[in-house]
């Protein structure tokens, strides 16, 4: 791999080579602390970078959940805790505070300048090639202030997210405004599936599916967690945010269902069961018969993978959630159902008609980590 020099450095470069003759590039990938589908996705790119592309030496800067960057990403890939988005401030997984994120997004905004300025020092002093973000603003800003080019990798932008919540909270505009200047200052977007507008004037090139895999076969799983005969398996997703609160009664009444969710919302609902841990999620997704969920793009793209129908319930005014119920509804099996319903636990109805949908005749390719670690690699050629 040969490197390009980067916009305002000339053609001296930074790049060092390794023990068999290959340039060493430096890549920085962002990857914002909303949820975890961001950062599933993300560490499925730099998966795919580090085994097609081994030249390449990626480290993340993220404020995600601690303990599933370490468990997803590459072994020695280094990690820093730094913040440079703010998402949407969220009760719980269902409820959004847009209160308390527009008063965090001013915050930001107006540290911005000491952060960019800092930021792009540090690039600098890396000797980082190439930034890739998902989906913080602001590095797009620090890169181009470092002259080195930055590359969106998302399917949405935070500035589109908070367009949709402007007739409520009109103190976004500014937010607004701000973000759309950052973004508009990367190279080249990598567009997801299920897709809002990327920034004007930015170059884009459309992905499959970027999601995890299942490795182990599903009629193991089931017997492992001893669902055999005529019962069924359910999971309950809401890994990112939770849903502790919810009373869940109604699922005591299923008894055909066995319920799986994650440790701290099955502690304190004797209905579930915790998720075993030495089974891998995309092996749970692939074994249940029904997801029970939000809206959000990792756990759909992992149900439409592996063919698993979802039970889904609104997240409220979410922009990107319209988009990813139509992909549901067109590649995959999907019944909704409201708010209160879940909380209660009331599924049966809904879950007996998700049973009874077929399957669709369209599926997605699933290769998005490796076309898009290849469209990195070449912008580093």
């Amino acid at each position: 791999m040969r490197r390009r020099a980067a916009p305002g450095r000339g053609g001296g470069g930074r790049g060092c080579r390794t023990g068999a003759g290959l340039m060493t590039v430096r890549l920085r990938y962002y990857i914002t602390g909303h949820g975890l589908g961001h950062a599933s996705r993300s560490c499925r790119i730099i998966a795919a970078l580090c085994a097609r592309h081994p030249a390449i030496r990626c480290e993340v800067v993220s404020d995600a959940a601690p303990w599933f960057l370490a468990g997803n990403l590459p072994p020695g890939v280094p990690v820093a805790a730094r913040t440079f988005d703010i998402g949407v401030r969220q009760a719980d997984s269902l409820e959004m505070n847009l209160a308390a994120t527009v008063t965090a997004c001013r915050t930001l905004q107006a540290a911005a300048p000491g952060l960019i300025a800092a930021e792009s020092a540090d690039l600098r002093r890396a000797g980082i090639d190439l930034v890739v973000t998902d989906v913080a603003a602001l590095p797009c800003a620090a890169a181009a202030a470092a002259g080195i080019p930055a590359v969106i990798a998302s399917n949405f932008t935070w500035d589109w997210i908070y367009e949709g919540f402007l007739d409520s909270h009109p103190d976004f505009a500014a937010v607004i405004a701000w973000q759309r200047d950052c973004y508009r200052q990367a190279r080249l977007a990598l567009r997801l599936p299920f897709p809002g507008p990327m920034p004007q004037g930015v170059a884009t090139v459309d992905l499959p599916l970027v999601t995890r895999r299942s490795t182990m076969p599903r009629e193991l799983v089931r017997r492992r967690l001893g669902v055999t005969g005529r019962r069924r398996l359910a999971l309950l997703s809401f890994g990112g945010f939770g849903l502790e609160a919810a009373p869940l009664d109604g699922l005591g009444g299923i008894a055909e269902w066995l319920f799986l969710a994650e440790t701290p919302l099955a502690a304190g609902h004797p209905q579930l069961r915790p998720l075993p841990a030495e089974i891998p999620y995309p092996d749970l997704v692939n074994a249940a018969d029904a997801v029970i969920t939000k809206p959000g793009y990792g756990i759909v793209a992992e149900c439409l993978a592996h063919r698993t129908a979802v039970l889904y319930t609104p997240r409220g005014d979410f922009r990107e959630q319209a988009l990813l119920v139509a992909g549901l509804h067109r590649y995959g099996r999907a019944v909704e159902i409201d708010n209160q319903r879940l909380r209660r636990g009331d599924l049966h109805a809904a879950l007996e008609r998700l049973a009874a949908l077929p399957q669709p005749p369209e599926t997605l390719a699933t290769n998005g980590a490796e076309v898009a670690a290849d469209h990195l690699a070449g912008l580093l050629a």
